[in-house]
């Protein structure tokens, strides 16, 4: 098999002609699917005349196109160009589009992995050892998904890796490598970026590589808009502070820039859009109320388009997947691929539910509903744990466990408690009512005139019971914060013990609070809307 099959690009090319909307649907084909330049060219065509607005296109229309572009014009003509579209638009047949641009994405693919010196010999080899050889792995190029190709290549990979990890030495001996692992906790100590929330953040230490955290809430709560803004705390260094009224570059504790990180949301219950407006609050400042509704207040807009700028400044650092019918296969390929070819390491996946996939891909074993969200977990913090990812998911709690009072624990999740077992991090997020506050006032009050606290008579929106905290000395503590869920805006305020009792806030070792904020000119780099094209054309 070679890594090009002109007769599938004839079949793509030819169905884009008569369906340019095909490229809203299946908007992953690129130009660099095409290795050979004749059909690429005829794509970078076909694609900017659909983001024009033609929905429908005869050979002719496109040949005439071309002629605007004299470089690639030149080959097309030498390569009787014409023709080829003519055969791709008499041949091709919009029924079996799907079949060949599975086919063409594979093709791309293997030859991205030859590329870069994968072993892709199980789908190609530039010679066979014998014709049965070539057959066998024609079929299997033919009967694998990209998933499944990437799943082989990874095996190999992770072969090779427990071949030599540790230079192929594996001793029991439990003295073996200690000195390193404590110098190398003093230079490198098991703290991640900070996530939103001082108090939080310091409980958890961060968003730590290797690590699943698992957070509960009831629905409505905002266990999505919460992870999502850790998710974009991570990935962008940039966003608009309320307290200086401006954007800012977030530094560590050092003084340094933070870094942009490699992150990856996958939603199973909000499209791609609501995750993105949600993104744009956090990073704006500006309510996303504002946003869907297109009503802005003086300077938010352009505040908005500057966020918008942000995110296309840092695209390859923020990642939006949407597996609206999840289950234990394409939750793990997903994460498997991005953690291999992109090079994520912070993953948050939202959320763990019994998906009609789920529950139907252990149909046969008859395993029970909480067996099988058990396993969902646990598969997720083996991922963490395999390929030294941070992974944080959330789970919704029942209803009736939530209306007590009080700490909340493992018990309120539905489902089965089970579900944390594998979990370095577990916490029940709540909206504190006024009955809930006015048990806690007295004690503020206290603490406050003995020096406990700094209680700056600011009322908590939320509060994160920490339920559970591997290797971490706040357990059993709760979280009381003021969250704006419309813009992201969060203030941890105190931290308590399961009674309420606060805790001596100069005793709490604030990994993160010496972090600060640099101010910049923003509007010196912001692209005003008038001036944006906002047509996404290639070019040659």
């Amino acid at each position: 098999m070679v890594l090009s099959d002109l007769n599938t690009y004839r079949q793509i090319i030819g169905c884009l002609m008569k369906k340019p909307l095909l490229l809203t649907e299946f908007q992953d084909i690129q130009a660099m699917d095409f290795d050979i330049k004749i059909p690429r060219y005829i794509f970078i065509i076909i694609h900017n005349m659909f983001k024009s607005g033609a929905m429908q296109l005869t050979p002719l229309e496109v040949d005439i196109e071309m002629e605007n572009h004299e470089a690639a014009a030149v080959i097309y003509k030498s390569e009787r160009g014409l023709d080829f579209l003519k055969e791709s638009y008499d041949v091709s047949k919009l029924e079996n589009f799907e079949y060949y641009y599975k086919r063409l994405k594979k093709l791309s693919l293997l030859r991205a992995l030859k590329k870069n010196n994968y072993d892709i010999s199980a789908y190609h080899k530039e010679e066979f050892d014998s014709l049965r050889e070539e057959e066998e792995a024609n079929q299997r190029f033919e009967d694998s998904s990209i998933d499944e190709i990437l799943m082989t290549i990874e095996s190999k990979y992770n072969q090779i890796k427990a071949d030599f990890i540790n230079g192929g030495k594996h001793s029991g001996n439990a003295a073996a490598g200690l000195n390193e692992l404590v110098l190398d906790l003093m230079k490198n100590p098991e703290i991640g970026p900070s996530l939103c929330g001082r108090f939080f953040s310091t409980a958890c230490r961060g968003a730590r590589l290797g690590k699943y955290y698992l957070r509960s809430a009831a629905s409505g709560t905002g266990k999505t808009r919460l992870a999502v803004f850790d998710a974009c705390k991570i990935a962008f260094p940039i966003h608009y502070s309320h307290k200086s009224c401006t954007f800012v570059m977030d530094k560590d504790k050092d003084g340094n820039i933070k870094p942009a990180e490699k992150t990856l949301i996958i939603t199973t219950e909000m499209g791609k859009d609501e995750i993105q407006t949600i993104v744009l609050a956090y990073l704006s400042g500006v309510n996303e109320s504002h946003i869907l509704t297109g009503h802005y207040d003086i300077g938010e807009m352009d505040r908005v388009f500057y966020a918008s700028q942000i995110v296309e400044k840092y695209q390859e650092y923020f990642y939006i997947e949407e597996i609206s019918d999840p289950n234990l296969t394409n939750v793990e390929s997903t994460i498997k691929r991005y953690a291999t070819i992109e090079g994520v390491q912070y993953v948050f996946y939202d959320y763990i539910f019994s998906s009609p996939s789920l529950v139907a891909q252990f149909a046969d074993s008859k395993l029970r509903e909480d067996v099988v969200l058990m396993m969902l977990s646990n598969q997720l913090k083996q991922l963490a744990k395999d390929y030294n990812i941070f992974i944080s998911s959330s789970t919704q709690v029942n209803a009736n466990a939530m209306l007590e009072e009080g700490f909340k624990n493992e018990s309120c999740i539905r489902g089965s408690r089970a579900i944390v077992d594998k979990a370095d991090m577990g916490c029940i997020i709540s909206r504190v009512d006024d009955k809930e506050y006015e048990t806690l006032q007295g004690r503020l009050a206290n603490a406050a005139r003995t020096g406990v606290i700094t209680d700056n008579g600011e009322k908590p929106t939320h509060v994160i019971d920490i339920y559970k905290m591997r290797r971490g000395q706040y357990k059993n503590v709760r979280i009381w914060c003021k969250i704006d869920l419309g813009m992201g805006a969060r203030k941890d305020l105190y931290m308590t013990r399961m009674d309420n009792e606060p805790m001596n806030e100069n005793e709490i070792i604030d990994l993160f609070h010496d972090s600060s904020e640099e101010m910049f000119n923003w509007r010196e780099e912001y692209v005003k809307p008038e001036e944006l094209i906002r047509k996404e054309t290639y070019e040659f």
